[in-house]
């Protein structure tokens, strides 16, 4: 071959080389590039993450606290003894602080986070202390007394308590102060409050140990309430926190949108003091607080950082990789289309390789021209010859007495038969199973296609062994005529063949076939009658199901049966089971009908199944005369679409499928009938709650049915009894007028029949978990917590 050929022949290998290395580069490169620059936000969504898991922590826990105060609060609020202290208009000292000492016991010293109660009195205009004094005066609250503004109830407020100590000195403590009162005078002033101060202390220390986790971190965490204001700490002692809030103001005031969050977090970077830092901050929904969290950006990102030119050194090593494993990929799967190549140019050296092709358009224009000549060897195929190849075949099947031997041996010297007139004959019917869906499924092309590979593959695996030819038939098989001896080891030999064939069929094709091979036949004369019984005993597919390989062995004995049909026993059995209901037993009987018709030879078993459907059918018009609701089977259609399947396996599924719903559908009326009785009894009991009398035994009257019959049935229904409900209804009933009137206890128990108050409260109770008196000041109190 000339050196321009050899060139042009490796054109495509080239092209591969160029084109498989710059994608590697333009991917890798790609690949690097936006590598590289995602990592800093990752690594920055990460840092995110991790920060707000330690603020949503610090939130729990002031959460916590805060749902801790308050539930203390409301507690201490309703004492008596507090009651007595907040409310008495002559306060006895010692009373007084003996509950005092009491409240300091059990609440402050048990709590660490609260500082101190005071607990104000309106009629003395004065407030009793929990702390070291009695009478101790805080000027912060009696700033906030003297304003006139309303007190919030039950909201935190930060605030300083300021002690005089020794001298002119002051020690100021940073508290979080909570009110309780229910009325107050026109001058916004409390007739008697609680007021519980919880340290912030607490709260800064919590978290300062959950920040100090990573002691190598130098990170900032400051708290500011809903007026900005720090809480805890004094901006004049910290330049940092003065920089870091008005870094926070600056960029909340700088949003134009703000975007409301599910969790209200979020972060941002900023300079502070000359350094740059990320900033996480996160809303307290309960307190109005804002919890802000700064860190040097520079400790986020010196990973990141000491890594880039690692990364960018590992990425030009992986490029180089790539290019040799590119250049090894290229020359691997080259290998076949060169191969390829040189076998086609090496037997058309004439042809060789065009000007400006490559080796796919050499390839291209050999294989054009191989189909050319498989079409014109299939126009071929369709010759007279053919035809009359095919003709002989069909005369041998079904009328073999009318060829003479000479005539045979023409056809074997025309025609090429590959048969021997003076050998043994075995005729072996093909059947494709489901042959109905393979007519819908495919149209006639494909299935003259699938029919042809079929023949084929069947060829291959049976020719390996014997001599053999194969017509089609036009009543949906194939006809194959064997040379063959008759003794029993061939008849083996062709059964396994016919396996092998099977299985490649289904494995490549997705179809199964059926065959049915004929009794040994020792002159070709009698082909014909032998067809005919062949195709006969093909018909046994019905019992012995698809894929099968039927031989006049297999099936002697369904062809012996004298028996007519399956037992009456079993007949009446199945009907019984019917007009049972009983599914099990319906099932377990038809199988044992279908055994039995197993064993029947071909007429008997369809006799049978229509002798069976008739009772079926028989049986469904009996059962729905005797039902309120007639049950609906066309049973002509059924019998025209049973009668289209193949096996008695399908055939049995079927009619099992039509009982199990004809059943279903019977329970199913049964079941609304009683979901009707049960709706109407519930309605009855919605109606005529408040009738005193109302029980099982009158809503059984009004029903027309006994008490047993509708306490089982309503039992059955709801998974409770009918006393229950009625409970249930007056106890719903009771709730609505407590919540909705001012009706008395003894008033609303008139408005819903119920005659014993004890028994009443002894319901409520099971049911709420407190008496009614109770129930309705947890209401009352939870209504005057969302009006503030």
């Amino acid at each position: 071959m000339s050196t321009i050929n050899q060139k042009k022949q490796r054109k495509f290998l080239r092209s591969m080389y160029a084109w498989i290395t710059l994608t590697m580069l333009l991917v890798l490169s790609l690949f690097a590039t936006i590598t590289y620059f995602s990592a800093g936000g990752a690594l920055l969504n990460n840092e995110y993450a991790s920060n707000k898991k330690i603020l949503s922590q610090v939130k729990f826990n002031i959460d916590y606290m805060d749902e801790m105060i308050r539930n203390s609060v409301l507690s201490l609020f309703y004492n008596p003894d507090v009651q007595t202290i907040l409310y008495n208009k002559s306060l006895d000292l010692g009373e007084t602080l003996k509950g005092i000492n009491t409240v300091r016991t059990s609440i402050v010293n048990s709590n660490p986070f609260i500082n101190s109660i005071y607990f104000y009195n309106d009629y003395s205009k004065l407030y009793y202390s929990t702390g070291d004094e009695l009478l101790f005066q805080d000027k912060s609250l009696n700033a906030m007394f003297d304003s006139g503004k309303v007190l919030p109830i039950l909201k935190p407020i930060p605030r300083r308590i300021e002690y005089p100590m020794v001298g002119d000195k002051i020690r100021y403590e940073n508290v979080v102060t909570y009110f309780m009162y229910e009325f107050k005078d026109d001058n916004n002033l409390p007739n008697g409050a609680l007021i519980v101060n919880a340290s912030t202390n607490w709260i800064l220390n919590n978290i300062k140990m959950i920040n100090n986790a990573d002691l190598d971190k130098q990170d900032q965490i400051m708290i500011l309430d809903g007026n900005g204001a720090l809480v805890g700490d004094s901006l004049e002692e910290d330049s940092f926190l003065t920089n870091l809030k008005a870094a926070y103001v600056h960029q909340q005031a700088g949003e134009k949108v703000k975007t409301e969050t599910e969790e209200q977090t979020g972060y941002f970077t900023s300079d502070i003091n000359g350094k740059k830092y990320l900033i996480t901050y996160t809303y307290l929904d309960n307190m109005n607080w804002t919890i802000v969290k700064a860190q040097l950006y520079h400790d986020v990102f010196q990973k990141i950082n000491s890594l880039k030119y690692t990364y960018f050194l590992i990425t030009a090593g992986f490029l180089l990789i790539a290019f040799i494993i590119s250049v090894s990929l290229s020359r691997r799967f080259y290998k076949p289309i060169d191969r390829l190549v040189r076998q086609f140019v090496v037997v058309d050296r004439d042809r060789g390789l065009p000007k400006g092709e490559d080796e796919f358009s050499y390839l291209n224009d050999v294989f054009q021209d191989a189909i050319d000549k498989m079409n014109h060897y299939k126009q071929r195929s369709h010759t007279s010859q053919e035809v009359m190849r095919a003709y002989f075949l069909r005369k041998l099947l079904v009328d073999s007495y009318s060829v003479s031997a000479g005539e045979f041996a023409q056809a074997q010297s025309d025609f090429s038969i590959r048969l021997d007139a003076e050998m043994g004959f075995l005729i072996c019917i093909v059947k494709i199973d489901g042959y109905n869906q393979f007519k819908e499924k495919y149209n006639l092309r494909d299935q003259a296609l699938y029919l042809y590979g079929i023949e084929n593959m069947s060829l291959e695996c049976i020719g390996e062994t014997f001599q053999c030819e194969v017509v089609k038939m036009k009543d949906e098989y194939i006809a194959f005529i064997i040379n063959t001896n008759s003794d029993s080891e061939n008849l083996h030999v062709l059964t396994d063949s016919w396996k092998k064939a099977q299985m490649y069929i289904m494995k490549y094709y997705h179809i199964s076939i059926s065959v049915c091979i004929s009794d040994p036949i020792e002159r070709y004369t009698d082909l014909s009658d032998q067809h005919y019984e062949t195709l006969n005993n093909s018909l046994y597919r019905l019992i012995y199901g698809h894929s099968s390989i039927l031989t006049g062995d297999r099936i002697r004995n369904n062809v012996d049966n004298p028996q007519l049909g399956y037992s009456a026993s079993l007949e009446k059995k199945l009907i019984d089971a019917l007009k049972s209901g009983s599914i099990p037993v319906t099932e377990d009987t038809l199988s044992r009908i279908f055994r039995e018709i197993a064993a029947l030879n071909y007429n008997n078993a369809l006799l049978s199944i229509m002798s069976l459907l008739n009772v079926l059918k028989t049986t469904v018009e009996e059962i729905s005369r005797v039902k309120v609701e007639p049950i609906h089977v066309n049973f002509n259609l059924i019998t025209k679409r049973l009668f289209e399947l193949e096996t008695l396996t399908e055939l049995q599924e079927k009619i099992m499928l039509l009982l199990v719903d004809m059943i279903s559908k019977t329970d199913n009326i049964e079941n609304e009938k009683q979901s009707i009785v049960v709706e109407t009894m519930k309605e009855l009991i919605d109606a005529d709650y408040a009738n005193p009398g109302l029980c099982l035994q009158f809503v059984a009257d009004k029903l027309n049915v006994s008490p047993k019959s509708a306490s089982k049935l309503f039992n059955s229904k709801l998974n409770m009894s009918v006393a229950d409900y009625i409970n249930e209804v007056r106890l719903n009933k009771a709730v609505e007028w407590l919540e909705s009137s001012g009706l008395n206890i003894k008033e609303i128990l008139a408005k819903i029949g119920v005659e014993n108050e004890s028994y009443f409260y002894k319901l409520f109770k099971k049911k709420h978990g407190t008496t009614p008196k109770e129930y309705m000041l947890s209401k009352s109190v939870k209504q005057i917590l969302n009006k503030k």
